[in-house]
């Protein structure tokens, strides 16, 4: 009977053993696959945060170098979003 229960034990073991190599190595690959996403959205987000930046700055020149244009354009954004708000908060009441 111990002679038994030790061969099943012995034919059990391997396939065990290459099962435990397997999810250990999908582990790994799973924690790589991870930390690459990872990275790849970290610079996704600061390109986006540069743009930004460049677009802000921009901007801002265009405004200090036209005053008036960017007032016209500043009154023109507010009462659009008025507007818009005023249209959305009628629909709703």
């Amino acid at each position: 009977m111990a002679n038994v229960t030790t061969e099943t034990f012995n034919k059990l073991d391997k396939p065990a053993h290459n099962l435990k190599e397997k999810v250990s190595a999908g582990e790994d690959q799973l924690t790589q696959m991870t930390y690459d996403a990872g990275k790849k959205v970290g610079a996704m987000a600061s390109d986006f945060a540069n743009t930004a930046m460049d677009y802000t700055k921009s901007g801002r020149d265009y405004v200090k170098a036209h005053p008036g244009t960017g007032i016209a354009i500043a009154a023109g954004v507010g009462l659009l979003a008025g507007s818009v708000l005023t249209m959305a908060m009628r629909r709703r009441h």
